[in-house]
Formats: structure tokens, sequence, C-alpha cells
């Protein structure tokens, strides 16, 4: 009897466009379960958006009020310098964060006609002392007294000064399990020897920061710093710089221009103190005298019109405007609400720090827990499909379908749904974000919006939807592919 020859031909293969193309079939006619899978992908990816989107628009909005914000407490701070020494800790602060290009150097050089090379070498050491005492505020009061006493700030290092005070305070800083020192204890011993080197450096800047405070006093003649400012303008910065202080132009304009922004916002404020003019602003907003606050004036005060009525009540009770005009008061009214607006970006920014990219660690946490659910409810719906389908992959087996094209189709399907979910979420989760940072930051925002890093956000959102869904199909696409025909057409 003649054997009959078999001839097996090669298995033909479809084209990657015919494989989307069914994928996009199967979709369709499971509208519902693959609407099920969007929508978890959906809110996973609006809600990972949100979180970068958010993150991205503060730190915009940090990064650009920052400098602005420096400029208003560089100012502060001159005044503050003018009207007393630091004390000991704040000039050991200061000296761990100069370098040998600042301006301090060269003044704390001249007070104390020491070299600027040595001054830079108490630098380190200054570094190393504001470690130890970040350290010291980290601990709690209880711990704190049992280390050191009653000693705080930089008495602690006096208080340890001798072998024997060391040798217990490290015996019980060993006990306390929880704690954890910033350095060795063997660092901590060269710090100790060389902290009467600094203290003796700082105690010499303060004296004569105390000597030059009292130059600035004499040449007041019992006016306030603001006041000489105003009145005297560039002589008074002159008088500044004799008294030993290094003022370079540039901080001078600052502190001029600060000191006549304080003095007319102070008359503006002041003419409520007058019962005239608080009865006149109360009669224009229609309300009783005492319900009139500080507040309710500067925003009345951002009309021109308002403003120059206001000035005209002023000038009635012969109150001294300080050059004032409605321009002014207007600019300031919308000066003030800015750096209202610099403030509350600065507090709501300084919230997000650690994580990843910056949106904290506890939205990194909730981040990343929503793409678990993700993931387990994209497989869940995955692991449904296949099993509503077990005919259909049987059937396609006896029709030739190799295990790579069962298992390229799943994928294939998931991908669409993840790109579809991802855009569906990316979008949501980006309108929220900008409504809420809108509501927040106001017109911070609207002048530095990162468009582009949110268009990277965004495109980093959808990757993350399409690579999420096909991970998460990777089982059951596997369990699809390897399911025998005949076991499948045996299942109702």
């Amino acid at each position: 009897m003649a054997v009959k020859t078999i001839d097996i031909r090669e298995q033909p293969i479809l084209s990657f466009g015919r494989i989307v193309r069914i994928a996009l079939t199967g979709v369709r006619y499971r509208l519902f379960r693959a609407s099920i899978t969007v929508a978890v992908i959906a809110i996973a990816m609006a809600f990972l958006m949100n979180i970068l989107g958010e993150s991205i628009m503060k730190k915009k909005v940090a990064d650009a009020s920052r400098a602005q914000i420096g400029t208003l407490r560089a100012a502060d701070w001159w005044l503050a310098r003018l009207s007393v020494a630091q004390s000991v800790e704040e000039i050991v602060r200061t000296l761990s964060t100069l370098d040998p290009a600042s301006s301090l150097v060269r003044e704390m050089s001249q007070m104390t006609g020491t070299r600027p090379e040595e001054i830079m070498a108490q630098c380190r050491s200054a570094a190393a002392a504001a470690r130890y005492l970040q350290f010291n505020e980290s601990i709690d009061y209880g711990r704190r007294r049992i280390l050191m006493g009653s000693a705080a700030s930089t008495a602690v290092f006096d208080a340890l000064g001798t072998e024997a005070e060391q040798r217990t305070f490290f015996s019980r800083l060993a006990e306390m399990k929880s704690v954890r020192f910033v350095t060795t204890p063997e660092e901590f011993t060269r710090f100790l020897a060389s902290w009467p080197a600094l203290k003796e450096f700082v105690t010499k800047v303060r004296k004569e920061q105390a000597t030059a405070v009292g130059r600035i006093q004499n040449a007041l003649k019992g006016r306030t710093i603001l006041d000489a400012l105003c009145e005297a303008g560039a002589p008074f910065t002159n008088d500044i710089r004799a008294a030993g202080f290094v003022l370079d132009d540039a901080h001078a304009a600052t502190l001029l221009a600060h000191a006549l922004r304080t003095e007319r916002i102070r008359t503006l404020e002041d003419g409520l103190n007058d019962g005239e003019v608080l009865r006149q602003v109360a009669a224009k907003k229609d309300i009783l005298p005492n319900e009139v606050t500080v507040e309710m004036l500067w925003q009345v005060l951002r009309n021109k019109d308002v403003a120059e009525w206001y000035l005209g009540n002023l000038g009635k009770r012969n109150v001294e405007v300080h050059g004032l005009t409605p321009e002014l008061a207007a600019s300031l009214a919308a000066e003030r609400n800015y750096w209202r607006l610099l403030s509350r970006s600065e507090r709501a920014t300084s919230e997000s720090t650690g994580g990843v990219m910056g949106i904290g660690t506890r939205m990194t946490w909730l981040a990343l827990v929503s793409v678990i659910v993700c993931m387990v409810g994209i497989a869940n719906a995955m692991l449904m499909s296949v099993t509503e389908r077990f005919r259909e992959i049987a059937t396609l087996k006896c029709l030739g379908a190799l295990d790579g094209f069962i298992m390229t189709v799943f994928l294939i399907e998931a991908c669409i749904l993840g790109f579809v979910g991802g855009v569906m979420g990316t979008a949501v989760g980006l309108v929220l974000g900008l409504v809420r940072m809108l509501a927040v930051f106001q017109s911070l925002l609207v002048h530095a919006f990162p468009i582009g890093a949110l268009l990277a956000a965004a495109a980093i959102s959808v990757t993350c939807g399409i690579i999420l869904a096909a991970v998460a199909a990777v089982y059951p696409s596997l369990r699809a592919a390897r399911l025998a025909p005949m076991e499948a057409m045996r299942i109702e």
C-alpha cells in the first residue's frame, strides 16, 4: 500500500497591520469590557498626571519667584543687621554659607583685620558647627536634656570642652538607639578642639558689628533707619559704609527702594487712624467704621480713581503723603497683592519635597499604589476577556494560528486600551491640576507657565498607561496562547 505524502507548507504570517485590525475588531465586539479597562487606566493616569503636573507647576513658580522673595528678604536682613549685632549662632550660620567672593568676607576682614584665607578656614569649622546645631534642633527636648543638660545653641560646644564631658556625651548617645549622630565621634572631637578658635573669631566679629551698629545709631540722630533712608537717601548709605558695613550699590538700591515702599505703605495704612478718613472709607464701602480693615483698604486702592479720592481725603486732614500719587498708590496695592501671592507660593511649594520629581514622599507612595491597583484591574479584565473567548481562541488555533499570534493580538488589544485610557486620564489630570494651581498661584502661574515640561509629563503619563496595560496583559496573553484547542472547545 502506497504511503500518502503529506505536504507540510510554511505557516503564513499575517502582517502587523492585519493583526492590529483584528485586535481593534476584538475591542469593538467587547466594548463594555474594554470601557471598564479604559476607565481603570484613565483613573490611574489622571491621578499620576495630576500630581506630576502640580509638582512641575509648583517648581516652576517657585523658581520664578525665588529671586523676588530673596530680594525682599535681603532688604529685611540688612535692616536687621543695621539695627542690632547678630548673635553668636547667627554669625556661625552665616559663616557656614559664605564663599570667598562674598562681600561679607570682605566686611569681616575689614572689621576684624583678619585675612580672607583665615576667614575661609573658620568658615569650614562653622559649616561643621551648623551641622551639629541642626542635629541639636532635630532631636526632641527630653533627649536633648539627657545629652546636653541645660546647655542650648552654641553653649553646647562649651559644655563639652573636656574629655570627661565628651565621654559622658557619647556614652549617653550610644544608649539612644533611635538617634543617629551626624558624624563620627572622632570628627566631633576634632571639631570641639577647633571650637575655641572659632568662638574667639565669632565673638570678635560680633563685637565689631556692635560697634558699627553704634555708629549707625549716632548717624540716625533719633530717626528710625527707614526714616533716615527715606529722608537722606544715598548720603545715609554712605554713613552705613563709613560705619564699617560693606554695602554694594545693588544692595544699597534695594534697601532704598524697600525703605521708600515701606514708608508709603505705612502712610496709606496709618491714614485709617484718622477718624474722619476712616468714616469716609466706611461710607464709601457702605459699612460701619469698625468694619473697615487694612486688607479692605488695599483692595479698594487698586482702583486709581479710588486711590485719588483717598489721597484727597488724606490731604484734607493735612496728612503728609510723601510724594504719593494715585498711580503710585494703585501700583503699591497691586504690588502688595503680588507679594502676598509670592508668600503663598513659597508656603505651597515648601510642602512638596523629596520623592520622585519633587512630588513629595507621600504622593510618590500614593502614585505607586495607584499604579499597582491599575495593573491588577487591567490583569483582571484581560483574564475575563480570555475566559470569554475560549472558543474563539480554539477556533483560531484550529485554523492554524500560532501561540505568538494569539499572544500578540491580546497584547495589542491591551496597548490600544492603555493608549486610550492614558490619553483620557492625562487630559483629565492635567485640567484638574491646572485649575487647582491657577486658584493657588493666579498670575504667578500665568507668567511662569511650564508648557514644555507639562507636555513632557503628559507624554510620560500616556506612555506609562500603555506600558502598564502591556505588562498587566502579559500573563493573560500567555495563558490564552498556551490554551489547547480541544480543551477550549469543551468549555461552555
